[in-house]
């Protein structure tokens, strides 16, 4: 079990990269002109780009802002998505449905975390991009 998690975590992801990637680089080679050449080295760079973030990201699974996105972010979400939903279904099925209000002091520290992950992770996100340059 331990062996299949280890190898989801890295070898896995790395795993779903190869063959795209392999592909990639045989089409390089067999380029016939300038153009050809050009679009299969834009696949291998956006290729690379994706593992790279991929094994990042498999990386840091227990990072503060992944568990805050789980945590937080992710029922914020869902409450929100019932709202939308509960406002759609009630004048089509003559409903009364009611998404409760989320507590005051939750809704006070969702109010600074929820954009304190987002923010973390387009920080992150930028750090990645420049340090690949």
């Amino acid at each position: 079990m331990l062996q299949a998690i280890i190898n989801w975590l890295g070898g896995g992801v790395i795993r779903q990269f190869t063959g795209p990637l392999l592909d990639a680089y045989k089409a390089k080679l067999a380029a016939q002109n300038d153009e050809q050449r050009l679009a299969a080295e834009m696949d291998i760079a956006r290729i690379e780009a994706a593992r790279d973030i991929a094994v990042a990201e498999a990386g840091r699974a227990w990072s503060a802002t992944a568990v805050g996105r789980w945590l937080i972010v992710v029922p914020f979400g869902i409450w929100w998505a019932a709202i939308y939903l509960v406002q759609l279904i009630n004048p089509w099925f003559g409903l009364h449905l009611v998404v409760i209000a989320v507590p005051p002091d939750i809704m006070e520290m969702a109010n600074i975390l929820v954009p304190a992950i987002v923010i973390a992770d387009a920080g992150a996100l930028v750090g990645r991009r420049i340090a690949a340059r």
